[in-house]
């Protein structure tokens, strides 16, 4: 796979990505706000002919809770931000489950995966705890 391989959405959002990047080293805070969501949608153009319709909503959601997540009052937005990363995130284990199905990825892939995300969902959260008790 060569960069003629790469379709045109994706170049673009890795070229907007980096100045998205640059705008978070210079506080660029009206960049930031244009580029975060539309870097996403530019990675889920490519999705919306693909085999499975759930990443791209869920990427679209991740896109709107991010949008949610900017706006000026955070507080009173923090919670639907929050409601569009679930429903987006089980919309890409649904994805992802039914991609990799059909791909054929057995158990002796699915197990090691799984052990490896329990460990560090235990090891996050053994910090997360630390951080509480110290206040």
């Amino acid at each position: 796979m060569g960069i003629d391989d790469i379709q045109l959405p994706h170049r673009i959002a890795v070229v907007l990505a980096g100045i998205y990047l640059a705008a978070v080293v210079c506080n660029w805070t009206n960049v930031k706000y244009v580029l975060k969501p539309a870097v996403t949608l530019l990675l889920a153009l490519p999705t919306a002919r693909g085999p499975s319709r759930a990443v791209f909503v869920g990427l679209l959601l991740s896109a709107v809770g991010d949008t949610f997540l900017m706006l000026p009052d955070k507080e009173s937005m923090f919670v639907p931000g929050l409601l569009s990363f679930l429903v987006a995130h089980i919309l890409y284990l649904n994805g992802f489950n039914a991609t990799l199905r059909s791909s054929g990825v057995s158990w002796i892939v699915a197990v090691p995966l799984g052990a490896f995300v329990s460990a560090m969902a235990a090891a996050l959260y053994d910090g997360v705890a630390r951080v509480e008790d110290t206040g």
